[in-house]
């Protein structure tokens, strides 16, 4: 058994008393829905489900990226993961889009203001970078990457058959 001299007990004094005094408030930061800045509140969701759904839209053959609910991988992926200047980015984009009236346009008038997003995106620089161009990526991402998308979205087949490596294309769609 360890013995306690004054200063051990000092220490574990100090160490219980600097717990006491730690604001936990800070770990139910995260809990509120209000928050404008964050992704995953309604407004930015039912903008980035517009979006998605005219980056990848529904098909004869195949679902959606909005019915994939690629908007709220979009949400997450940008909140947990992104560094705070490409976030950043991304939201002051789609504020533009909002303070815009994207919503209210047409649907013709909405794939036309994203077709313009997509040129734009394409020309830009490393040195300044569309957040656009980070819209388009996760969509294709996480909707290629979804269960609906792998499953209706690609040519599944869960036992495939032999290698064969050298196979002509004809324009089919790609296998997972």
């Amino acid at each position: 058994m360890e013995k306690i001299d004054r200063r051990n007990a000092l220490g574990i004094v100090a160490r219980w008393s600097a717990g006491s005094f730690i604001p936990f408030s800070w770990l139910f930061a995260g809990c509120g829905t209000n928050n404008m800045s964050s992704l995953l509140n309604r407004e930015y969701q039912l903008l980035l489900g517009t979006i998605v759904d005219i980056i990848l839209p529904e098909t004869p053959e195949s679902p959606g990226a909005k019915e994939a609910n690629v908007h709220h991988f979009i949400g997450l992926i940008v909140e947990d993961c992104y560094e705070m200047e490409r976030k950043d980015r991304i939201i002051v984009g789609l504020n533009q889009l909002l303070q815009n009236g994207f919503s209210e346009l047409s649907a013709q008038k909405q794939y036309n203001v994203i077709e313009e997003l997509d040129k734009e995106a394409k020309i830009a620089t490393p040195n300044m970078p569309h957040y656009f161009k980070d819209l388009k990526s996760l969509a294709q991402w996480g909707y290629f990457s979804s269960k609906m998308g792998i499953m209706k979205g690609l040519r599944y087949n869960p036992i495939p058959g032999s290698y064969i490596g050298c196979v002509p294309y004809n324009g089919e769609i790609a296998w997972y």
